[in-house]
């Protein structure tokens, strides 16, 4: 497959040098797609949301609750976005949740 190029983050990136990062309502990242590997590329939106919710109630169910995606470079990927962190909207779980 020919190298896709993307203009993202205000430059010329190759696909493959890009995530789809899901955002939760609340503005915090919950999720993470590299945008294009082997034969598979995922270059738009649409195709991000297929991939990472093949059913269509469920892009539907995401998308009407406010989760959105972004296109970004690795690079910024890598500054800004940190998978790991807790959301500190979600309230935490109480020892009996946890059970």
């Amino acid at each position: 497959m020919p190298e896709l190029k993307v203009e993202v983050d205000g430059g010329l990136h190759a696909l493959s040098n890009c995530a789809w990062i899901t955002f939760a309502p609340c503005g915090c990242p919950c999720g993470a797609l590299t945008a294009a590997y082997g034969d598979e590329a995922h270059a738009t939106e649409e195709q991000a949301w297929r991939e990472q919710y093949p059913l269509k109630r469920e892009r539907d169910r995401y998308q009407k609750r406010g989760y959105r995606m972004e296109l970004m470079s690795w690079g910024r990927y890598r500054a800004e976005v940190d998978l790991a962190k807790r959301c500190p909207h979600v309230k935490a779980k109480t020892a009996q949740e946890q059970q």
